[in-house]
């Protein structure tokens, strides 16, 4: 792989060199071919780490999502305890990013110093909180999955090319010395 092109120009081929300008890159000759082939790989490997990349902030992602589906069906099915609720709304807030004003402190109704247990008001404010975060990650999912696939496509784009130019470069070759 190539990291820095040192590049000059050479006006005068040496004898035998099918192209006028040649390049160099620590005193090995390329030609014009061979340093577009060579950048084309580099772009479509860079283009490779960046796919790695997105695809394991997406895996995070998926994760943050089935965890906060777990405890929005507890939430639904009335199943999480006031004991489990601040552990849960710490991690709402401080893992998934839920604004802690949107959310009740506690599951319970209290009245007159006497907790009457989960009200469906409290848990009905705490799932419309969580469900504008989670339609934010699916959005934001549905946009990596677009952006993996461009990332993709374009260096699948950048393989082909250097790799069509490699072939073109072989098949002059031969072109070549099949004439000498």
């Amino acid at each position: 792989m190539i990291d820095a092109v040192q590049i000059a120009t050479n006006r005068y081929a040496p004898d035998g060199a099918q192209a006028i300008n040649m390049y160099n890159l620590d005193g090995t000759q390329l030609t014009l071919g061979q340093l577009v082939a060579a950048v084309c790989l580099r772009a479509g490997a860079s283009m490779e780490a960046q796919t790695i990349r997105k695809v394991n902030s997406m895996n995070a992602n998926t994760e943050l999502i089935k965890e906060a589906s777990s405890i929005l069906q507890r939430l639904g099915e009335d199943t999480i305890s006031d004991s489990e609720w601040p552990t849960a709304r710490a991690w709402l807030i401080n893992t998934l990013g839920v604004e802690a004003s949107t959310l009740p402190t506690s599951l319970s109704t209290t009245i007159m110093g006497i907790t009457l247990g989960t009200s469906y008001e409290k848990r009905f404010q705490a799932i419309n909180a969580m469900k504008v975060k989670l339609e934010a990650l699916t959005r934001q999912a549905q946009e990596d999955m677009i952006d993996v696939q461009s990332m993709i496509n374009k260096r699948d784009v950048a393989y082909t090319t250097g790799s069509s130019l490699v072939k073109s470069l072989g098949t002059s070759q031969n072109n070549i010395a099949s004439i000498l």
